[in-house]
């Protein structure tokens, strides 16, 4: 098995990308019973990206808004672009079980300086997210007032309307933590628009959704996605890849037996991986 989500730098954090660093992953993947890691640095973290995308935050009304994002922005933009996929590209060609994929944040407005941004680069994965609607992070604490002053279906509904942008883009392989807008506990009434949303929208531009166990960390202690929206997903015939979203050595791989029991009990026998942007089956054991 594959973890197909994470990251080498956490949140609020910016140690060196060492292959150092990159060998611990590995070693507790292995020590974990996994195959290897996907490396999938998020968009935010590279100096290019926030040169590019710079002022996206500003078509937003809320300067406030604007103004947090902006710093967020900034504050994590600490990294080039080549020295990340060179790291990654050395340590595959000296034979460790590691791929090269990026966290692409959808930035409505932006899809073709975020396709400029993809182009140059060997990808063996893009996993694609909505952290944003409008400038509001809606996932962050530093963000959380903001529901305060939301409808929270409203704002489900929002998000999905971006995932389904972000898929029929077809910039992404895999739609991560689908069911994202719950991670602080905020759920409306009836989560099944945005259930049917996210799976017509990954049929229709045939990309897998994530099995994410980051979810347990969270205030809404569940992984992404629901029960609900994963069994949806095995009923529309979605692939599925399986993903810690770690953001230090310890938490690569980790829950993975519960994914595996969540992914079995919606009725999938197998997970994919991706190797040069397509699809590599496993078996769930």
């Amino acid at each position: 098995m594959i973890d197909s989500h994470t990251h080498l730098q956490p949140h609020g954090a910016a140690p060196p990308l060492t292959r150092e660093r990159l060998e611990r992953y590995v070693a507790v993947a292995r020590e974990r019973g996994l195959d290897g890691i996907c490396v999938t640095e998020h968009l935010f973290r590279f100096e290019e990206a926030y040169r590019a995308l710079y002022g996206w935050w500003d078509d937003d009304p809320s300067p406030e808004l604007a103004a947090l994002a902006q710093r967020y922005w900034q504050d994590h933009a600490t990294i080039a672009v080549a020295e990340y996929v060179r790291l990654v590209e050395d340590a595959k060609r000296d034979g460790l079980p590691v791929w090269l994929g990026i966290e692409l944040d959808w930035l409505r407005g932006r899809e073709e300086t975020l396709r400029a941004f993809l182009a140059p680069y060997d990808w063996d994965i893009v996993v694609g997210s909505v952290h944003y609607i409008g400038a509001w992070g809606f996932d962050s604490g530093e963000f959380a007032a903001e529901w305060e002053r939301r409808d929270v279906a409203q704002a489900w509904a929002d998000y999905g309307a971006l995932v389904a942008e972000l898929a029929a883009s077809g910039l992404a392989d895999v739609i991560a933590h689908p069911d994202l807008p719950k991670v602080l506990g905020h759920r409306p009434a009836d989560e099944t628009p945005l259930h049917r949303t996210i799976v017509e929208a990954a049929a229709k531009a045939d990309v897998a959704v994530e099995l994410n166990s980051n979810g347990l960390n969270k205030p809404c202690r569940e992984m992404y996605p629901a029960p609900a929206l994963l069994a949806r997903a095995h009923g529309a015939g979605l692939a599925i890849t399986l993903a810690s979203d770690a953001h230090t050595p310890e938490r690569v791989g980790e829950s993975f037996d519960a994914l595996v029991a969540a992914a079995r009990l919606a009725g999938y026998r197998e997970a994919v991986s991706f190797a040069a942007r397509r699809r590599v089956v496993h078996e769930l054991g």
